[in-house]
């Protein structure tokens, strides 16, 4: 009889059991507000925005300016030495204590100068001369007398003056002519220069 009891407890207890596994958890009501039953809703969380990077500047090398070219080096000497003058150059008159332009011409065998207020006098029994040029009054000692041209009677005094032009330095003769401007002959650039009818103020002004 025992025996019979004890498997009837177990059958009964195995019944159970698989009662509850097969039922399973029983729902919650939910709260009441107000006396009704409200669902609950369901949380919505909102989407993550992931930051959007921005990107790096370029970071452009930095340009150097390109080096400017040389100049091209003025010539102002011949292989052989000699100067070379344009069609226009500027003198330094020491007589007129500044610098003056001055044409050269090579259809010229002497120089000449435009002078006003010519006065002739002596002096120690030689032949002088006073004028004016470039607004400076000079006198000096007549070197020789040109001839007037065509059998004119007026004669036409010869003076030197110190002239400077580039790296020459000469006491040079000149023909004083009425007027103005200075014309530099072949006397003064005989044997030391030569011209280039081309060019103008070739050599730099002279020191005074």
């Amino acid at each position: 009889m025992r025996i019979i009891a004890a498997c009837v407890a177990a059958v009964i207890l195995a019944g159970c059991a698989q009662q509850q596994v097969t039922r399973g958890p029983e729902p919650k009501p939910q709260p009441e507000v107000g006396g009704e039953v409200k669902p609950v809703e369901p949380i919505v969380s909102e989407p993550v925005i992931a930051p959007v990077s921005q990107p790096e500047p370029v970071v452009k090398p930095e340009l150097k300016p390109e080096p400017k070219p040389k100049p091209a080096p003025v010539v102002t000497k011949t292989q052989d030495g000699k100067l070379i003058l344009g069609a226009e150059e500027w003198v330094w008159l020491d007589s007129a204590k500044q610098h003056v332009r001055v044409k050269v011409d090579t259809d010229v065998k002497l120089s000449t100068i435009g002078v006003t207020d010519v006065q002739e006098f002596e002096r120690d029994g030689n032949d002088w001369i006073k004028f004016k040029t470039s607004g400076h009054s000079v006198e000096l000692p007549v070197e020789r007398w040109l001839k007037g041209k065509n059998g004119s009677k007026e004669r036409q005094a010869v003076v030197k003056l110190r002239a400077k032009l580039g790296e020459l330095n000469e006491l040079t003769e000149f023909a004083l002519t009425a007027g103005k401007g200075i014309v530099l002959g072949i006397n003064f650039i005989r044997d030391v220069a030569i011209v280039d009818g081309t060019r103008k103020y070739v050599q730099p002004k002279a020191k005074k």
